[in-house]
C-alpha cells in the first residue's frame, strides 16, 4: 500500500519543445507539483518545511514517455508515495489524459532533511513493498571517448530550498544532448536525411546535487546502438573530479516528415561511431 493523490494541470504553449511536443521537463515539473501536493497533506508543504528549516533533496528518476502531448491538454497527475526505513521517499507518478490514456510514467526518489542534516522519517507514509526500478547505469570506462563541455550551474535554477530541483539536472542533460547533436552529428543532418530522434525515456541517478554558482564538466557518449534506437549516456563531473550525476536515456529514430520509426541514417552512425562504447 501507499498514499495516493491526484491533481490536474494544463499544458501551455510555453511547454512545447522544438518538435512542438510538450517537453520532457514539463512532466517533471508536473510531478514535482504532485510530490508537494501529497507532502502538504502530511504537514510538509513548502511553507511548513521552510518555517521548520527542512530541506527537500531530490534523488534518482526513471521516466517513460508513452503518448505525445500538445499545448492545451488537461492532464491528471496521479502520485503514490511510500518510503524506506531509512527515510527515502519513493514517488510513483502516472500522468494520463482525460480519456485515462497513459501519457507518462515517472518514478522519483527524494528525502527531507532537518536543520541538523538528518533525514526525516515520515512514519505516516507506508513502507515500500513493491520492487523499485533497478538501475541500468554502469560506471564510465576511463578510456571512453566523450564529448566534453564546461557548463555553469546558474543561481537562477536554485529552488526555494537553496538547492537544485531535479528539473535543473534534467536541463543540464538536455543541453548536453543538443550540444552532442550540434557538434558531433550536425543539426543540418536532421533536414537533409528527414531524420530526428524522440526521447522515449531514461534514468537519472543523482549522487550529489551540484552547487548553484559552480561549473561542472558534462561528458556525453553513446552506451549502445541499435537499428532504430540508441542509448545515450552522460555524466556530470564536479570541479574536483567527482561524479555528481549520471543519465542514460533511450532515443528512437523517426522520420521528421511522418514521426514514424525508421532506421538510423548511415551518416549518423559514421559520425558517432567513435563515441559508442566498446
Amino acid at each position: 500500500m501507499s498514499l495516493q493523490k491526484t491533481i490536474s494541470l494544463h499544458t501551455h504553449i510555453y511547454d512545447l519543445d522544438w518538435n512542438r511536443h510538450v517537453t520532457s521537463r514539463t512532466y517533471e515539473r508536473f510531478s514535482y507539483d504532485g510530490r508537494f501536493s501529497i507532502l502538504e497533506d502530511l504537514g510538509y508543504g513548502v511553507h511548513a518545511c521552510l518555517e521548520q528549516g527542512i530541506e527537500f533533496v531530490s534523488g534518482s528518476t526513471f521516466v517513460r514517455f508513452l503518448s505525445q502531448q500538445f499545448a492545451g491538454a488537461l492532464l491528471d497527475i496521479i502520485t503514490s508515495l511510500s518510503r524506506t526505513e531509512e527515510g527515502n521517499l519513493h514517488f510513483h507518478h502516472l500522468i494520463q489524459d482525460q480519456s485515462a490514456k497513459k501519457v507518462c510514467e515517472l518514478f522519483a526518489t527524494a528525502y527531507l532533511k532537518n536543520s541538523e542534516g538528518k533525514k526525516l522519517i515520515l512514519e505516516s507514509v507506508p513502507l515500500l513493498k513493491e520492487n523499485w526500478q533497478a538501475s541500468q547505469i554502469h560506471p564510465r570506462k576511463k578510456e571512453q571517448t566523450t564529448a566534453t563541455h564546461l557548463i555553469p550551474i546558474p543561481f537562477s535554477d536554485m529552488s526555494c530550498f537553496w538547492n537544485l530541483p531535479s528539473e535543473s539536472i534534467w536541463k543540464v542533460f538536455e543541453e548536453g544532448r543538443f550540444l552532442f547533436f550540434k557538434e558531433i552529428v550536425d543539426l543540418k543532418l536532421i533536414k537533409e536525411t528527414d531524420s530526428t530522434t524522440f526521447f522515449m525515456g531514461g534514468e537519472i541517478q543523482i549522487y550529489k546535487l551540484p552547487e548553484p554558482g559552480t561549473k561542472i564538466t558534462l561528458l556525453s557518449w553513446i552506451d549502445r546502438f541499435e537499428k532504430i534506437r540508441f542509448y545515450f549516456r552522460q555524466d556530470i563531473i564536479s570541479e574536483s573530479g567527482e561524479t555528481l550525476a549520471s543519465m542514460r536515456d533511450e532515443q528512437l529514430f523517426v522520420a521528421l516528415s511522418t514521426s514514424r520509426p525508421r532506421k538510423a541514417p548511415p551518416e549518423f552512425l559514421s559520425r558517432v561511431e567513435r563515441f559508442i562504447e566498446k
